[in-house]
C-alpha cells in the first residue's frame, strides 16, 4: 500500500492495518500502571516501523498517542516521489496546526520535495504557495519535524537554521 494511503486513513482504519500489542508500562503512575497492560506497542510491517506509548495510565489514550506517532513516523521516514500536480495547502492563511488530521500528509509531501531538491525549503514552500520562513515556522511546531529539517540541512551541507 502507498504511504499516502496510510496517511489519509482515520485512526481507526490505521489501527486495523497495524499490529497492536499491550505491555506493562514502567515508571510513575502508581500500582495501576504496574499491574495492567496499558502500554501500547504498534507496528507497521510494510515500512518496518514500531511505535511505543506508555505515558498514560489509560490504554485507550496510549493507543491514540501511538497512532499519531505512527502517522508522523510515516511522514518523516518514508520518502516517495512527490506528486507531479500542484498541491493545495491544507491549512489556512499560511498556518496549519500539528493537530490537523492533514498535517502528517502535508509534512510527508514537504519532505518528499525537499529530498528531491537537496534539502531546499524554497522548492517545498513554493509547491504549497508559502514563503520558506512560513514553512519553517510550520515545521518547527513539531519537535520531530524540526529535528528532521535540521538533519536534512546538515546532510546536504547547509547550515542549521536558528529554530
Amino acid at each position: 500500500m502507498h504511504r499516502d494511503t496510510y496517511l489519509k486513513m482515520n485512526l481507526d482504519e490505521l489501527l486495523r492495518v497495524c499490529s497492536l500489542k499491550g505491555y506493562q508500562g514502567s515508571g510513575p503512575g502508581g500500582q495501576h500502571r504496574n499491574k495492567t497492560n496499558t502500554g501500547v506497542h504498534l507496528s507497521l510491517q510494510q515500512y518496518n516501523l514500531e511505535i511505543k506509548s506508555s505515558e498514560s495510565r489509560s490504554a485507550k489514550e496510549n493507543k491514540i498517542h501511538a497512532l499519531h506517532r505512527m502517522q508522523m513516523a510515516l511522514a518523516l521516514n518514508v520518502r516517495e516521489e512527490p506528486p507531479a500536480v500542484e498541491m493545495k495547502f491544507p491549512g489556512s492563511n499560511g498556518h496549519i496546526q500539528p493537530s490537523n488530521p492533514q498535517f502528517p500528509l502535508f509534512v510527508a509531501h514537504v519532505f518528499d520535495i525537499m529530498a528531491t531538491k537537496n534539502g531546499d525549503t524554497k522548492a517545498a514552500a513554493a509547491a504549497f504557495g508559502l514563503s520558506p520562513s512560513a514553512l519553517v515556522k510550520i515545521l518547527r511546531q513539531d519537535k520531530a519535524c524540526a529535528a528532521k529539517l535540521q538533519g536534512n540541512r546538515v546532510e546536504n551541507g547547509k547550515s542549521k537554521l536558528h529554530l
